[in-house]
Order: C-alpha cells, then sequence, then structure tokens
C-alpha cells in the first residue's frame, strides 16, 4: 500500500511541475516580448561618477528643451552625451585660437563659443529639416493607407497598426511606437499629440488636427485624408521646383558669410596676430560695421528666397 501511495504522490507532484514550468514558461515569453518595448533600467544603471553627474543633467530641466530637439531631430544621443560633444568642440576650437592663430584668451574662448553655437544650431536645424523633409514625402502615401482602412470599416487604431507595418522609416517606426501605446492603453489623443511633438511638421500637424477633429465632430474622414494626399503631393511638386530655382541665390547667402571669416582666418595664420588688432577700440567698431552690413546682406537673401508654400 505504502508504494502505491509514493507512487501517486510522484506522479501529482510531476503533474505540478509540469504545470508551473510550463506557467513559466509564459510568463517569461510575455515579459521578453515587454522588455521589447521598455528599455531595462538595470541596464541603464551608471556608477561612474561623470556618467553619474550625465545623468543628473538629463533628469533636470535644463536638458528637457535640448531633449526635445535632439528627438525631433532624430539624434541617438542623451543630451548630457551632446552637451560632452559640445564642449570637447568649444575647447577644441579655443585651443585653436589661442595656440595656432594667436588670438588673446578672452577672444578666442568667445569666438569660439560663437562658432560652437551657430554650428550646434545650424546642425540641429538641418537634421529636423531632413527628417521633416522624408516625413512629408512619405505623409500622401499615409493619408491614402489610412483613407483605404477607414473605408474598410477599421478604426483609427488599426490604420495607424497598418502603416505601423507597411510603411519604411522613418514614419514607420513612429507608427509603430504610436500602435504600441494605444495597446497598452492610452488615449488616441494623448498619443497623437505626443506624435506631433516628436516631429514638428507643419504638415504633420494639419494631419494630426484633421484626424482629431473628424474623430471627434464625425463625416467622411476617408475622403478629406484623400483629398490631404493629393495636396500634398501638388504642394511637395510646387516646393522642389522652388528649391531649384532658388538654390543658388542661398548659396550667394552663405558664400557671404563664409569667405571673408575664411580670408581672416588665412591672413591670421600668415601674419599671426593679425586679428588682434580688429579688437581694438577702432576696430570693433569696423567690426560692428561689418558685421551689420554681412549680417543685412544674409537676411535679406534668405528673405527674398523665402517662398511659402
Amino acid at each position: 500500500m505504502l508504494p502505491w501511495i509514493f507512487l501517486s504522490a510522484s506522479f501529482c507532484a510531476f503533474i505540478l511541475s509540469a504545470y508551473y514550468f510550463k506557467r513559466m514558461m509564459t510568463i517569461k515569453k510575455t515579459t521578453s516580448r515587454a522588455e521589447e518595448w521598455f528599455e531595462d533600467a538595470n541596464q541603464l544603471e551608471r556608477k561612474s561618477f561623470v556618467l553619474l553627474i550625465g545623468d543628473r543633467f538629463d533628469q533636470s530641466e535644463l536638458s528637457s528643451d535640448l531633449k526635445k530637439k535632439l528627438v525631433q531631430a532624430n539624434i541617438q544621443l542623451q543630451p548630457s552625451e551632446y552637451m560632452g560633444i559640445y564642449i570637447l568642440t568649444l575647447t577644441s576650437l579655443w585651443f585653436f585660437n589661442y595656440f595656432i592663430l594667436g588670438l588673446y584668451l578672452f577672444i578666442g574662448l568667445t569666438i569660439s563659443y560663437l562658432i560652437t553655437w551657430l554650428a550646434s544650431k545650424l546642425y540641429l536645424s538641418s537634421r529636423q529639416n531632413k527628417r521633416n523633409e522624408s516625413f512629408n514625402q512619405q505623409l500622401p502615401e499615409i493619408c491614402r493607407m489610412m483613407a483605404n482602412a477607414v473605408k474598410a470599416g477599421q478604426t483609427i487604431p488599426q490604420g495607424i497598426a497598418m502603416v505601423g507595418n507597411e510603411v519604411k522609416a522613418p514614419s514607420g517606426p513612429e507608427f509603430k511606437q504610436m500602435d504600441q501605446q494605444l495597446r497598452l492603453g492610452d488615449d488616441l489623443d494623448e498619443v497623437m499629440d505626443r506624435f506631433r511633438e516628436r516631429v514638428s511638421s507643419n504638415e504633420i500637424n494639419i494631419f494630426v488636427s484633421t484626424v482629431l477633429i473628424q474623430r471627434r465632430v464625425g463625416g467622411n474622414l476617408a475622403e478629406i485624408l484623400d483629398l490631404m494626399a493629393g495636396t500634398l503631393e501638388e504642394r511637395a511638386r510646387v516646393y522642389k521646383e522652388i528649391q531649384t530655382v532658388t538654390a543658388e541665390s542661398k548659396s550667394i547667402a552663405y558664400i557671404l558669410v563664409i569667405m571673408p571669416l575664411m580670408m581672416a582666418v588665412m591672413m591670421n595664420l600668415f601674419i599671426k596676430g593679425f586679428l588682434n588688432v580688429l579688437f581694438t577700440t577702432f576696430g570693433l567698431i569696423l567690426l560692428a560695421v561689418f558685421a551689420c552690413m554681412i549680417g543685412f546682406a544674409f537676411i535679406l537673401i534668405k528673405r527674398i528666397t523665402r517662398i511659402r508654400v
């Protein structure tokens, strides 16, 4: 009798073990899928003193505006990492101005800061404009896919999921992220508002506003999206023609600013301390007048060539 009891208990223990093992594997698969959506906090843990300061900066309010610009420019860097590159570039330029060009300490530091600040601003702006242009090129296709989804009886979240699966980067990953947020229970208005903040494009802003307004007040959303797709394609065609016509004038505006600076740097390489004369009282007056004239000409050319479509 005792062996049968022992055998029955062993069999029940085996069944329970198999059940809990299967359940554990199911939980592990679910956890691994969730980890694909979210970063593991343990992997982001930093123990270095310098990196700890970087984490403090990333979590502060000072980095919020920079973080937003980095997201809009699609730069895969933390604000602290970008600021580290910024400071390194500033130091390198100061070293070049002080030891190679022979400028005064304060003057070299001022010029280095102005060059680094302007280069950073232009870099972020160019990356953001390039990303927005990629979104604008894909937006007519997205509008037609969303319109077809609505005509087929699907909901807006289903249309977003379809766009995320079928459209290439950069729009595809953004719509996949919206789809994941909607699956986790976020409100559609909040999800699309976050998408609008990440992209910061006028066309995307119109697209999001149209979808949200039509969702609230009702109407033929499919017809409006088809009309928007045609309008955006025609607008893109006109914009390319304008860019082709005004490309030479825009290049002249930048050459007008760069050429005098390059000539001054070359003269200072041949005659050490040549630029120091500009930072006397009379030299500063001439430099201010020259900068105002160059700035006025640059702004005038940019205003003339800026044609709104």
